[in-house]
């Protein structure tokens, strides 16, 4: 399906890159937004320094976790990554994700990453402030999943028990989410994880995702959701809580994948979950209005 170009970059412009984000490997993506992040907490360190030039290490390490956390995760992010010794050094979120999808594996807990990483996969590369994992978790195995995230992530366990609790609530309501965070104690980047409730759309999700092969990684595999299960999401998540980032990326998903996409599934899921709106907005390639506005042409770069 064709969708209408950017109406901010030349025709040819935006044709040759999207060829180019095509001919890109996922594994080929996932580094470039490596470099990315690295580079940006690089920038975002040379500002802190600048505006605290007596920090000790500890300080500039702590500042930095900190300015990744939106306004939203900071009194939980606060409280949690204080008096560990981070220290100032550039994420590698690749490397944290594969990291974590190994330790699942070995502790054989069913998780897709989504999110961000999934959009990179599927779209084009960026910078990302954590990282979206989706657990299909048993009460039997929070032992082990407590036990794999103590080797090198700090959180606190009642999170995960009360985010069990919340489960029923979650799979009646699918504007309601059983999650809970964890951080690296190295560099405290996030990890989000939201616990599967057995929706219909979520068993979906696991049974399309996709193992993506990253050769030259310890690890060396990601779990996963599909190019569509992003795109719709993505979509949920705009209807809960409206996101240049998150609409930017459905756009990059739609107009690199194109006719790849199977579109009867984002329709008959569109309608299932009550996106129908917005996922006709998305194929317009217009930001859908908020209040007193009109319709925006969204710029994908």
């Amino acid at each position: 399906m064709a969708l209408p170009l950017s109406t901010h970059t030349p025709p040819h412009i935006e044709a040759q890159v999207i060829t180019i984000l095509r001919s890109l490997s996922a594994a080929q993506k996932l580094g470039l937004a490596r470099d990315m992040n690295r580079m940006a907490d690089r920038l975002a360190l040379a500002g802190i320094q600048r505006r605290q030039p007596a920090a000790s290490a500890y300080e500039l390490g702590y500042a930095l976790a900190l300015q990744r956390l939106t306004p939203e995760q900071h009194s939980h992010g606060i409280a949690l990554l204080k008096g560990l010794s981070l220290m100032p050094t550039p994420v590698d979120p690749l490397a944290l994700a594969l990291r974590v999808g190994a330790m699942l594996d070995t502790q054989a807990i069913p998780y897709l990453v989504v999110g961000s990483v999934a959009a990179i996969v599927h779209g084009e590369y960026r910078t990302t402030r954590d990282i979206h994992i989706v657990l299909n978790l048993a009460p039997r195995e929070v032992r082990a999943l407590v036990d794999g995230l103590r080797e090198g992530f700090t959180f606190l366990p009642s999170d995960i028990t009360d985010a069990l609790a919340r489960l029923p609530e979650a799979r009646a309501d699918g504007n309601q989410r059983a999650s809970f965070c964890a951080y690296d104690t190295a560099t405290g980047f996030q990890i989000d994880v939201c616990l599967s409730s057995g929706r219909p759309f979520e068993i979906a999700q696991f049974q399309r995702g996709a193992v993506i092969d990253i050769p030259g990684e310890p690890g060396g595999i990601l779990r996963v959701a599909s190019a569509e299960d992003t795109v719709l999401a993505k979509l949920e998540w705009y209807k809960l809580a409206p996101s240049d980032r998150q609409w930017r990326d459905v756009q990059a998903i739609l107009r690199v994948q194109d006719d790849a996409l199977n579109y009867a599934y984002l329709r008959q899921w569109a309608t299932e979950l009550a996106i129908t709106d917005l996922w006709e907005y998305a194929l317009k390639g217009q930001q859908p209005p908020q209040p007193g506005d009109d319709p925006r042409q969204q710029r994908l770069f």
